[in-house]
């Protein structure tokens, strides 16, 4: 292995997949080797693999990282000659071959070994281009790029020959709208279901105060929260108030057969942390399939930074947990920062941070910035290596709030 394989700083992300219904069904593991690269390109595959997996699957568990979903990796030729090195949930997975792996004279034993321990196949469709010879039945996913110009033609071509068809590089709504409407593709991924970007409005609306959402997670992030002060605010929200009677008299929470009527108590048993976090649902609930999979999203980057607060210690977790969510929210409310931060009670380190960039909050968004784009040249390989840690359990958490009913509260 190269120095450079050894000791580059590296970084890891989830991509989304979504099905027809455009719900969230799967992930793509990215591995990011280099300052601002966007694909996986790297030196040692092998060690890629390595690296990805034993910070993504074994430090916080694969059902704790994307739940049910299925997952994608890429998987080297070396990878698979070495299968006995990782333990891993092979029917929650798929081994994503790249069009290099079949110029090896083994890639077919390769596939068959995969498949007999149960590994799932995917594969682009460049590959049937190039190696007419491969059978496709050994194959239980294809990767089309949307931006080909016949893309829906390789599509329809290939339905119902057995795998199924995953539309690539969907980068905006008009070529999800393109691909969906053809109707060969099985899934879509793309940066049309990842933030920041603009976001459609949906048709149907729904009962809310949207200047109270945001003015009571603004409100939340102080510690100074007086119980009065944030029940006068829940109660200019009566969908909200709501939410909270059917969460305090859950079986979670309910003492014995007594049910709680008052507002001030169920605000009391509940506490900030649990309000807080329902309150950053209750923002981010929309009617839109796309924007659902952008909340999780949006979770991760705001649990992220609550992790990097707690461990580095310069910034409280709970303000650290608000300014990683509004500091994207301007894009998904689809109005301008300075709009969006008009009447919120945030100190003026905060306001810089989110419009300037400055200060210690301003430094804590340019990581998650630098982590989320792969630039990572200003950042030592101990330092991401404890970002990619952060990132894993920030998934983790979000997951596990998303799934369950019964969320954890610390990230």
């Amino acid at each position: 292995m190269s120095e450079h394989s050894d000791h580059s700083p590296y970084c890891i992300a989830l991509q989304p997949i979504c099905d027809r219904k455009l719900h969230h069904v799967a992930d793509k593991l990215l591995y990011r080797s280099h300052c601002g690269a966007d694909v996986a390109s790297f030196d040692d595959p092998f060690l890629a693999t390595v690296r990805s997996y034993s910070t993504a699957v074994y430090e916080v568990g694969i059902e704790n990282l994307v739940g049910d979903r299925m997952l994608l990796f890429t998987a080297p030729l070396e990878w698979i000659e070495n299968t006995g090195f990782f333990e891993l949930p092979a029917e929650q997975l798929f081994a994503e071959l790249t069009l290099d792996f079949f110029e090896s004279p083994t890639a077919l034993d390769a596939i068959q070994r995969l498949r007999s321990i149960g590994y799932l196949i995917a594969v682009p469709q460049t590959v049937f281009e190039r190696y007419p010879e491969i059978p496709i039945s050994l194959v239980d996913l294809v990767k089309i790029d949307s931006r080909r110009p016949d893309c829906l033609d390789l599509a329809a071509h290939l339905k119902g020959l057995g795998p199924r068809l995953l539309a690539t590089f969907v980068e905006d709504q008009a070529t999800l709208d393109r691909v969906h409407a053809g109707g060969a593709f099985d899934w879509f991924m793309g940066f049309v279901f990842l933030p920041p970007m603009h976001v459609k409005e949906s048709g149907r609306k729904r009962r809310s105060n949207r200047a109270v959402e945001l003015r009571l997670l603004a409100e939340l992030s102080s510690n100074e929260m007086q119980v009065e002060q944030l029940e006068v605010l829940v109660a200019q929200h009566p969908h909200f108030c709501v939410l909270l009677f059917a969460q305090v008299n859950s079986a979670a929470f309910s003492r014995g057969n007594r049910r709680i009527d008052s507002l001030h108590e169920a605000v009391v048993r509940l506490g900030l942390e649990r309000i807080k976090t329902i309150a950053s649902f209750l923002l981010l609930s929309r009617n839109d399939p796309v924007e659902a999979v952008q909340v999780r999203m949006l979770l991760n980057r705001a649990a992220m930074a609550a992790r990097i607060a707690r461990r580095v210690r310069s910034i409280d977790p709970n303000t650290a947990f608000t300014l990683g969510l509004f500091s994207r929210l301007d894009a998904f409310e689809g109005l301008p920062m300075p709009t969006l931060l008009q009447g919120m009670p945030f100190s003026v380190p905060m306001q810089d941070a989110l419009l300037k960039r400055e200060g210690e909050m301003g430094k804590l968004l340019d990581v998650l910035d630098a982590h989320e784009s792969g630039d990572l040249s200003s950042l030592s390989p101990a330092v991401v290596a404890k970002l990619n840690e952060d990132f894993v359990h920030a998934v983790a958490w979000t997951e596990q709030w998303l799934v369950r009913d019964q969320p954890q509260t610390s990230v």
